[in-house]
């Protein structure tokens, strides 16, 4: 596989990444509306003048969080789609989809990005716009010819693919707002859910779906 690291999209300044940051912090935390460019500097420790010197207007913040969002998750994927393309048994295709490596590199920062498009997805066209092309475009496209070439090398019973990939990508949504819940400290449940635990639910789910004996 290709270098699994998150690459760097050209945000080499320190206060920069500082505001972007915190930014995708507060929007996931407050929402986009609940939130002003007056408040992000105050957290970053900067003065509110200096914030515009990156950023000339809210939206375009808005929309740079959601660009290095798409950028990082369009990498995480690409590294994921390149270990499975020559993957010839439905198991080593699983122990691809929750692989550890997968799951640890799926930093807070882009799990707080997946939560902001999918909050805000029903007031900003730009969130539902990659809701539509990353967390069902993309993601269900990929999973599902993923499964469907198993089934053309005779390894899978065939099965609704795409339903079993929507299913997927339900499932990892579910489990990145857990993530969060732990990412912010005591806002969920005490003891934090083992996300962990969760992913393993998810691939018996997703084997029962398949035909697959259910591992122990």
């Amino acid at each position: 596989m290709h270098d699994r690291d998150i690459p760097n999209f050209g945000y080499n300044n320190e206060t920069h990444v500082k505001i972007l940051n915190m930014s995708t912090e507060m929007f996931a935390a407050r929402g986009y509306e609940a939130v002003s460019l007056r408040d992000i500097a105050k957290e970053v420790g900067i003065k509110e003048p200096t914030i515009y010197y990156y950023y000339k207007s809210k939206e375009v913040l808005w929309e740079d969080v959601l660009s290095r969002f798409e950028a990082g998750y369009r990498h995480y994927f690409d590294w994921l789609r390149e270990g499975n393309k020559d993957v010839d048994s439905p198991e080593t295709l699983m122990d691809n989809f929750f692989n550890k490596e997968f799951v640890e590199m799926l930093d807070p920062i882009g799990c707080l990005g997946m939560s902001i498009v999918i909050k805000e997805q029903h007031t900003n066209a730009s969130a539902r716009k990659l809701v539509f092309d990353l967390l069902f475009g993309l993601s269900v496209k990929s999973i599902q010819a993923d499964f469907d070439r198993l089934i053309e090398k005779g390894t899978l019973p065939p099965s609704d693919t795409k339903m079993i990939a929507t299913i997927f990508m339900y499932g990892v949504m579910t489990i990145n707002d857990i993530r969060l819940h732990e990412y912010w400290g005591n806002l969920g449940t005490k003891p934090p859910v083992n996300c962990k635990e969760m992913y393993a639910d998810l691939r018996k789910i997703i084997e029962m779906l398949l035909g697959m004996t259910t591992q122990t």
